[in-house]
C-alpha cells in the first residue's frame, strides 16, 4: 500500500492515507477470511494451523515448511512457497529477524569473539546450509552457489521448493524501511504497536481511523523518547 512508519530520513510518517488504506484492507480480510482465534496466536500458531490443514495461507518464515518436513512429510508435499504478493504499490517482504552481533565489553575473550564473528561471516556457506536456509547472507559472495543449493534441497518436497527464494534479497527488506532499523522502530516492533492497531480495527474495538490515531500517538511518544537519547 506504500505505507511506512518513517521516511528515509527517519521522520515519523505513520499517519497517512496509505496506512489507513492498509488498515481497512486488513479489516476486510479478517471479516471475510479469518476466525477470532488469530487474535490469540503465539509465535508458532501459524505453523500448527497450516500443518493441521486449518489455514491455507500464512506470511511467515520457512519454519512452516521445515517443521512439516520433519513432523508431517505428507502435508509437507501439499505446502508450497511464493514470493511476496503484490499490493497496490509494490511487492515487498518484511525480513523481521535481522542478526546484529555485539561483543560485550566485559567478555572474557573479546579478541576470540571478534575472530569468531569474522570467520562465521566470511565462511557463511556452512551456516547457510546448517541453518536450512533460514538465514540468508548479508554478503552474497560468501555463498557463491546459493542458487544451486536452494534449487536442490534433499529435505524439500519437491527438491526445488526453495528455489523461489533465490532473489529474496531483492524484494525483502528491513523493519523500518525505507529508513534504518533504529531504536524507535525496534520498540514499535517489539511492543506490538502496529499489531494492536490492525487488531483493534479488525475486531471492531476501534474504527480504522481511531486505531491509526492511537498507533500514531504511541509512535510519537516512542520516537520522542529515543530522539532525546540521541538514538534516532
Amino acid at each position: 500500500f506504500g505505507a511506512h512508519e518513517q521516511d528515509e530520513a527517519g521522520n515519523l510518517i505513520l499517519n497517512s492515507r496509505q496506512t489507513l488504506d492498509a488498515i481497512k484492507f486488513v479489516k476486510a480480510l479478517f471479516e471475510e477470511t479469518m476466525t477470532p482465534e488469530v487474535f490469540t496466536w503465539d509465535a508458532s500458531s501459524n505453523n500448527r494451523a497450516m500443518i493441521a490443514g486449518k489455514i491455507s495461507l500464512a506470511l511467515n518464515a520457512i519454519s512452516i515448511t521445515r517443521t512439516a518436513e520433519k513432523d508431517n512429510p505428507d502435508i509437507s508435499r501439499k505446502i508450497q512457497l511464493t514470493k511476496a504478493l503484490r499490493g497496490p504499490v509494490r511487492a515487498i517482504g518484511l525480513e523481521h529477524v535481522m542478526q546484529c552481533y555485539v561483543v560485550w565489553k566485559f567478555a572474557e575473550n573479546i579478541e576470540g569473539a571478534k575472530k569468531f564473528l569474522i570467520d562465521y561471516t566470511t565462511d557463511f556457506r556452512q551456516a547457510f546450509v546448517a541453518g536450512e536456509f533460514y538465514d540468508f547472507p548479508c554478503f552474497p559472495k560468501t555463498v557463491p552457489d546459493i542458487s544451486k543449493l536452494i534449487a536442490n534441497d534433499p529435505k524439500g518436497h519437491p527438491a526445488d521448493k526453495y528455489k523461489v527464494l533465490e532473489d529474496v534479497l531483492n524484494w525483502a527488506t528491513n523493519v523500518g524501511y525505507p529508513g534504518y532499523a533504529n531504536a524507535a522502530i525496534d520498540e514499535i516492533f517489539g511492543t506490538w504497536v502496529l499489531n494492536v492497531m490492525f487488531a483493534k480495527a479488525a475486531s471492531g474495538a476501534a474504527s480504522p481511523e481511531e486505531a491509526l490515531k492511537e498507533a500514531d500517538a504511541a509512535s510519537k511518544r516512542i520516537f520522542g523518547k529515543w530522539k532525546e537519547k540521541g538514538l534516532v
